[in-house]
């Protein structure tokens, strides 16, 4: 059985060592977690995030995958190692897109951790907030209408992979998701797979 984990930057994943779920299962992660943890494959969407991975060559040390960009497009036919994700329809953003990698790799079990969603309407609980390419966590106004978002594309790609089970761990508040392939375990019950 393949298993894998995708790692977002809620606040819950500090509760976690990365480094040993790294060595039970393959990782994905998102946006800046290289700053901290280099995963086995990084995704980032917002151009901005994507120029400083460039930039940093991040992109030389791990798998990473994006959405097609004109300039990023020329540095990939250049021969730089940048993998685009194909057949999506909209922007989406890096969370769900990795989780959406991970089924498509065949993996049979997904863990998501730090995938906390907002408890509050103008706030996004992110470790990197007001870093670099991220806004403060208290200048979010539309932070319900994101969370909102994510939870639909959520649903739609757990919908979309009845074959795998996709088990999110809970950061801050249970989702609604409704598939019978989809559950959520506590941070303590996820340390308990992994250790």
């Amino acid at each position: 059985m393949n298993v894998a984990c995708v790692i977002g930057n809620g606040p819950s994943r500090l509760q976690l060592d990365l480094h040993c779920i790294n060595a039970t299962m393959y990782t994905y992660g998102c946006n800046a977690l290289y700053r901290d943890f280099m995963p086995n494959y990084l995704i980032a969407m917002d151009y901005n995030m994507v120029k400083e991975i460039l930039d940093n060559k991040i992109h030389h040390q791990t798998s990473f995958h994006t959405q097609h960009d004109n300039r990023i497009d020329k540095l990939q036919s250049e021969g730089e190692p940048i993998n685009f994700f194909w057949g999506f329809n909209e922007t989406n953003d890096s969370g769900n897109s990795a989780l959406k990698l991970a089924l498509q790799h065949n993996n049979d079990v997904v863990y998501m951790i730090g995938f906390d969603y907002s408890s509050n309407p103008s706030v996004l609980p992110n470790v990197y907030s007001g870093t670099k390419h991220y806004v403060s966590r208290h200048a979010y106004p539309a932070a319900s209408m994101l969370d909102s978002k994510w939870e639909q594309r959520l649903k739609k790609i757990v919908k979309q992979h009845p074959d795998k089970k996709v088990v999110r761990v809970n950061g801050t508040r249970t989702l609604a998701v409704g598939n019978e392939n989809y559950s959520e375990i506590s941070v303590e019950q996820f340390k308990e797979i992994y250790e």
